[in-house]
């Protein structure tokens, strides 16, 4: 599915702020790896948000947008905001195979703004045997949850638990599906997030699998999780996040750079939610002059902002996004 004509992600609070949370983690993650250097191959779509972000930020010359809106090319080209951006058009399952990767490092972000499918995991799969050590792969995905109710039609004469597996294995095809996978629950948005995840790792390492093949253990890849988001921006969507190594567990170079600092840093299936709060831009600025306050007094706010609203902006000041009409400013 093509959203370029419908969502500008660079005004989707959640996603502006998620996109900001990955900058600043690419730049610790400099410390020791020389992003300069590096590849960015993503989904520019018509804004190339991402792509001005790791120019501007990463200072990432060598960028490579695919576009599967081959119909339109004289609008991105028209909209291409760098020079240095490499168009490939074409879906992205028909473009990835024929990518000859640089000798140098990558950073790929698979955006997808439809449901986790089979030719996304296709993706991840071929893109396994493609990436080098040092190389970082995200990924993105609608996690909205299965609501058996809704797919009675699909799904004539069968129960939920049913309807649910149907749903999953035709989606997602039985190849990549984990066999201890449990189709339970999975109308609950946190349950489905988590399974969806088992089964992005679950590709990961069945392809890995194939790649070490034969290989000292010195010269495996290996990949770590280090990113797990889930957001909503008018529906549910998941963001995972990889580093790919050959380096045994102890002391790394991904161990130099302290990511662990970042409180949304996440190697496991506890997504780290982000939830923009429902603010005026008056109680942004009064709460943005309190912080950094774990012991904000919320009877200051009372009857004016919600804790929750308090709670959530704590989490995110600093990613947070303030949309105003200039003329009302």
């Amino acid at each position: 599915m093509n959203s370029s004509r419908k969502i500008n992600y660079s005004t989707r609070v959640a996603k502006n702020i998620e996109r900001k949370m990955i900058r600043d983690f690419l730049l610790r993650f400099s410390i020791s790896y020389p992003l300069e250097k590096y590849t960015y191959i993503g989904f520019g779509s018509k804004y190339f948000t991402d792509f001005l972000m790791f120019h501007k930020y990463l200072h990432i010359d060598k960028l490579i947008s695919i576009e599967g809106d081959v119909g339109n090319r004289k609008k991105y080209e028209f909209n291409k905001p760098l020079n240095c951006i490499r168009m490939e058009y074409g879906m992205s399952n028909e473009i990835l195979p024929t990518i000859d990767f640089p000798a140098d490092k990558t950073i790929i972000w698979l955006d997808y703004d439809g449901i986790l499918e089979e030719n996304c995991l296709t993706d991840i799969a071929t893109l396994i045997s493609k990436l080098d050590e040092g190389s970082m792969l995200l990924v993105s995905y609608n996690s909205r949850p299965i609501k058996p109710k809704e797919l009675t039609t699909q799904y004539p004469d069968k129960s939920a638990l049913e309807i649910t597996k149907g749903y999953v294995e035709d989606n997602i095809g039985k190849n990549y599906l984990p066999h201890d996978l449990d189709y339970r629950g999975l109308s609950n948005s946190k349950k489905y997030s988590q399974t969806l995840r088992k089964v992005v790792i679950n590709c990961i390492t069945k392809r890995l699998e194939v790649v070490n093949r034969g290989v000292s253990e010195m010269e495996k890849l290996r990949f770590k999780q280090v990113l797990n988001f889930d957001y909503q921006d008018g529906c549910e969507m998941s963001t995972l996040g990889f580093v790919f190594s050959k380096e045994e567990q102890g002391t790394s170079k991904l161990d130099l750079c302290k990511l662990t600092d970042f409180d949304f840093y996440c190697e496991d299936d506890s997504a780290y939610e982000i939830t923009a709060p429902n603010l005026t831009v008056k109680e942004i600025k009064s709460l943005l002059e309190a912080m950094p306050n774990d012991n904000l007094k919320l009877r200051d706010y009372k009857g004016v902002i919600a804790e929750t609203d308090i709670n959530n902006f704590k989490k995110v000041y600093k990613y947070l996004p303030i949309f105003s009409d200039a003329e009302l400013a």
